[in-house]
């Protein structure tokens, strides 16, 4: 079973979608990574995280984004704006009351995409 099917089983089909939108209307205006998001059309990029977030967790998924790290280079960002979207991200799955379990399996995956979205050695 994977990790998208266990949280759908714990939390209902539609908790991604909420968990997504829920970081975003945070991470939009946060202080620290707010700035990446200014040029980009909210809904939009809630959808394609949305489905991005489905095929991490290995759900069904019509992503068909393009690959993490040329989208990313350039950007300027660093490990410290990760960690900040990991706390985010973590603070987002205790509110919507997923098992801690089943958080640090996501956050662990999500772990996974720093060096690409930073542009470093993985940690």
């Amino acid at each position: 079973m994977t990790l998208y099917d266990r949280i759908c089983k714990e939390a209902g089909q539609d908790r991604i979608e909420k968990i997504v939108r829920s970081f975003y209307e945070r991470a939009f205006f946060d202080g620290i990574i707010g700035h990446f998001f200014f040029s980009h059309n909210h809904e939009d990029l809630i959808a394609k995280q949305t489905a991005f977030a489905t095929a991490m967790l290995g759900g069904p998924s019509n992503y068909k984004g393009r690959p993490l790290a040329p989208v990313h280079k350039g950007l300027g960002i660093n490990d410290a704006h990760f960690g900040r979207r990991q706390v985010i991200m973590r603070d987002v799955l205790e509110e919507h009351q997923i098992p801690a379990h089943l958080a640090k399996e996501w956050l662990e995956l999500e772990e996974r995409l720093r060096p690409l979205i930073t542009g470093g050695p993985e940690c």
